[in-house]
């Protein structure tokens, strides 16, 4: 298991890498052809009182360095579904580690911001591959009991990753010719893409899941079987769980055999059978709820403004009058406390749980937004500096045990085997390609809103990711994958309703009128025999099973 644990968390780090990459390189955007966006001299050019003005070259930035998201978004998360059938988990990020590796070291001698663009396009495709398939083998891979802090090792290298990756940008900038602190910078992250693929290459295991899959072309129970008693204690809970994974295997396909006689065999025929997934991701209720819910944390992952933390901060606080060193040392801050606030997530997302963190955190992030452009009318720059940074920190600090590790692995749970790669892709994809478009115009609402004014946006879009995770995100902690069926068969309209009119009027009661009203819940568990609310079954939680098929029925209408 620690290899495995290893190849996520270099994998991840490498993630986080390449945005630190992508963080210092905006600060010498005149090294592939782009002007940094300056304060205009003249009151004429000044457009609403702002310092700033949107210039043809904030969106060419903006694109430079949209792209990876954006082609990670439409090409590398959609080829993860025929990558992972036809080469693995693993084959699928040696592909995004060569891929990776090869745009790192070719972003060294662009001189254009079009080559730039070009050259990040394969970078993307990269970084969709690996996105997708390094979550689901941790997922696959770990006891269910503690997938959540399996899968938090994802989050916790990005933060660390970047951390590096921006000391290192520290390190490259004591040079005095920009073009060579320029080319370090881009071309960094080839070194840990090669420690990638040299790990998955030689140490790193294929999941026993998709080696069980009796559709995959690389079946192989024996070598699952192998593999599984590597990963567990003994031999018996092997046994155990190969078993179960062969059972819930199984049905998933007898219930999905849907292709027709005449069909073309082969590829084509693979082919046909991607598209399928996708379109019975929207026609299945248990798979469209488990869309929506892993599509909205996606979303919201972006909504809170923190990849403007990420992609930007070197430029935000340049344009606040710091110097590019100054600037660099506040993303360092940036990463580090990225990092180190990520820890608390560590076995209490699987005991607190996915909803309850980001129900807690989430409003915290909105303040702490807020204050930060407030703190931008402070007259005294010195000050104004500090405290803006101040709170801008305190945020990355609510985001790191929250909506820092959710999205992606809520996104690698919530799809039963057989569309697994198809959801997964989904949601990641809708993350992806929201913080490219986050890159392309954050340049210009910065300059269109000023900088007080992007961040009050940005505080209130955490208000609105707020109510969407109230409305709408089930908790799947201390579940099994095959358990998880039982959460996503209920009803959107269903839980909406129970949020609304049943647990929000009890939260009001319990915690501002002091009342002790019994808890209301929407799944019922029997437990020794007889009927009880589950623990978690309110906002923050769900029941823990359903006990019978009475049960169950009770809450599908």
């Amino acid at each position: 298991m620690w290899t495995i644990i290893i190849t996520v968390s270099l994998a991840a780090f490498l993630q986080g890498h390449v945005q630190a990459s992508l963080n210092g390189a905006s600060l010498y955007a005149n090294e592939f052809g782009l002007n940094m966006t300056q304060p205009l001299e003249s009151n004429d050019e000044i457009v609403s009182g702002n310092r700033f003005d949107v210039r043809p070259d904030d969106w060419k930035l903006g694109a430079a360095n949209s792209s990876p998201f954006l082609f990670a978004a439409v090409l590398g998360c959609p080829l993860a579904l025929p990558v992972n059938h036809y080469l693995g988990r693993k084959g699928g990020m040696i592909v995004a580690a060569i891929l990776i590796f090869a745009s790192s070291l070719g972003s060294a001698f662009a001189h254009t911001w079009q080559e730039l663009f070009a050259i990040r396009l394969v970078n993307g495709i990269g970084m969709g591959l690996k996105a997708v398939s390094t979550p689901i083998l941790a997922s696959e891979t770990a006891v269910g009991f503690w997938r959540g802090t399996s899968i938090l090792a994802w989050q916790l290298w990005v933060a660390a990753g970047s951390m590096i990756g921006l000391a290192f940008n520290l390190i490259f900038d004591v040079s005095d010719n920009k073009r060579l602190t320029f080319q370090l910078m881009v071309a960094a992250p080839l070194v840990p893409a090669l420690a990638l693929l040299l790990l998955v290459i030689f140490f790193c295991d294929e999941s026993p899941r998709y080696l069980m899959r009796v559709s995959s072309p690389r079946y192989n129970p024996q070598r699952a079987y192998q593999i599984l008693r590597k990963l567990r204690n003994t031999e018996l809970q092997a046994l155990r769980d190969i078993y179960l994974v062969h059972k819930s295997i199984e049905q998933e396909e007898m219930s999905s055999k849907t292709a027709e006689p005449g069909m073309i065999p082969g590829f084509i025929k693979t082919m046909a059978g991607f598209l399928r997934q996708y379109k019975q991701l929207f026609l299945e209720r248990r798979l469209r709820n488990a869309l929506i819910s892993s599509s909205t944390v996606s979303l919201a992952q972006q909504l809170c403004g923190i990849n403007v933390l990420a992609f930007y901060s070197g430029t935000l606080f340049s344009r606040a009058g710091q110097d590019d060193r100054a600037a660099m040392y506040f993303s360092l801050g940036y990463g580090a406390v990225n990092f180190v606030f990520g820890l608390p997530a560590i076995r209490t997302i699987d005991t607190l749980g996915r909803r309850k963190w980001l129900l807690l955190t989430l409003p915290i992030m909105a303040l702490f937004m807020l204050l930060a452009g407030v703190a931008f009318n402070i007259k005294d720059d010195t000050a104004q500096i500090g405290v803006v940074a101040l709170f801008l920190l305190l945020f990355a600090a609510a985001y790191s045990p929250g909506l820092g590790p959710i999205p992606f692995t809520y996104a690698s749970e919530s799809f039963p085997l057989s569309h697994r790669e198809a959801g997964a892709a989904f949601a990641i994809a809708v993350n992806l390609g929201f913080a490219g478009l986050l890159s392309i115009f954050f340049p210009s609402i910065n300059s269109g809103l000023d900088d007080d004014g992007a961040l009050y946006l940005f505080a209130g879009l955490n208000i609105v990711a707020l109510v969407l995770v109230f409305l709408l995100l089930e908790e799947t902690k201390r579940r099994s994958l095959e358990d998880l069926d039982l959460v996503f068969a209920v009803s959107k309209h269903k839980f909406m309703r129970h949020q609304v009119a049943e647990y929000l009027p009890w939260f009001i009661k319990h915690y501002f009128l002091r009342r002790h009203d019994i808890k209301p819940s929407l799944y019922t568990d029997l437990i020794w025999g007889s009927p009880e609310p589950s623990p978690g079954g309110g906002t923050f939680g769900v029941g823990q099973r359903y006990s019978s098929d009475t049960d169950r029925s009770s809450i599908h209408a």
